[in-house]
């Protein structure tokens, strides 16, 4: 007997970044849209193509940068006239039409759907926004009455644990890996994500979550209320590990260092060119100048998390006046 695919099985329309993807393909771990969602930004359309080839640039494309993944792929960006491309080693060539929204993924035969979805969130539309003016940093973000705070550190140093501690203390889940910065009318703005926090199965039981549905990459999904619209940012914390019995505070940086810590933790700063990076490092000073950064010393104890997470609140605690009507 026939049944239907489970809902991020099938091709359809999916939620990312505050906007709908719609795609011809399975994206497993992204969440399904709603019949509701008008997709008004960012709205992308992905179309794949299958190829038994290895994916390669089109000949005339100029390189621009690359980066290595931890796990290994590398992924490589060129310029082709009004268009990019994103050759990644092992899901293949993605090519951005912006002014079609349309990417074109030519795909490696036998691809992993799951990474590919991976890959679209991680590296490929935070390389799209980022042409159309946004700043994605690789970060965890939660909301607080104040706005969103995201938190930034070097991978497995504790942004998502202390994510996941705050959404089990009641805060909103605003972003985990890539939180997607904007400035409007002299205020920065944080857009949900829409894709879940993910920790692994040990880190979640330390924060009290049940951790025995792990994905095929050890994660376990952190459920909890997510926010529907953009939030005013109201700090960034650069997290750094402190001795367990340390108190926990919070020194603020200048704009300048503010600055380059925006730039250094992008999610896609080592794929632009000498250009490209100019540009960029001039638009994280526009954010540093609009919005505090702050050094965050977290000390190197999970028992210490509800600590972190009483002083963010209590720093957070009263809604910012704003201009911004968001």
């Amino acid at each position: 007997m026939l049944t239907a695919p489970a809902a991020d099985l099938a091709p359809g329309r999916f939620r990312a970044f505050g906007g709908v993807l719609q795609s011809d393909r399975p994206l497993p771990g992204l969440p399904v849209a709603a019949a509701a969602d008008d997709g008004q930004f960012p709205f992308w359309c992905l179309v794949t193509h299958d190829t038994d080839a290895a994916p390669a640039h089109t000949p005339e494309a100029m390189i621009a940068g690359r980066l290595t993944y931890a796990s290994g792929p590398i992924v490589t960006l060129s310029e082709h006239r009004a268009t990019a491309e994103l050759l990644i080693s092992d899901t293949g060539r993605f090519t951005i039409d912006t002014e079609a929204r349309i990417i074109r993924h030519l795909a490696p035969a036998g691809v992993d759907r799951a990474a590919v979805a991976l890959d679209l969130i991680g590296v490929v539309l935070p390389y799209a926004m980022h042409r159309e003016g946004a700043w994605c940093m690789h970060a965890s973000a939660v909301q607080t009455p104040q706005g969103a705070v995201a938190f930034v550190a070097t991978r497995g140093t504790g942004k998502s644990t202390l994510a996941a501690a705050c959404v089990q203390a009641g805060c909103a889940l605003v972003a985990d890996d890539v939180v997607v910065l904007r400035e409007q009318a002299g205020v920065v703005t944080v857009t949900p994500s829409g894709v879940p926090l993910r920790l692994r199965a040990e880190t979640a039981r330390h924060v009290g979550v049940h951790a025995d549905d792990a994905d095929g990459w050890g994660k376990v999904r952190v459920a909890g209320p997510r926010p529907d619209s953009v939030l005013p940012l109201a700090a960034v914390y650069l997290l750094s590990a402190a001795s367990p019995e340390d108190p926990v505070e919070r020194v603020e940086r200048g704009t300048r260092a503010a600055a380059l810590a925006l730039f250094t933790n992008g999610k896609i700063t080592e794929l632009l060119g000498g250009v490209a990076a100019g540009e960029a490092l001039g638009r994280c000073v526009r954010l540093a100048g609009l919005a505090p950064v702050f050094d965050l010393a977290v000390p190197r104890d999970l028992a210490r998390l509800p600590d972190v997470v009483q002083a963010l609140l209590q720093w957070h605690v009263a809604p910012r006046p704003s201009s911004l009507s968001l």
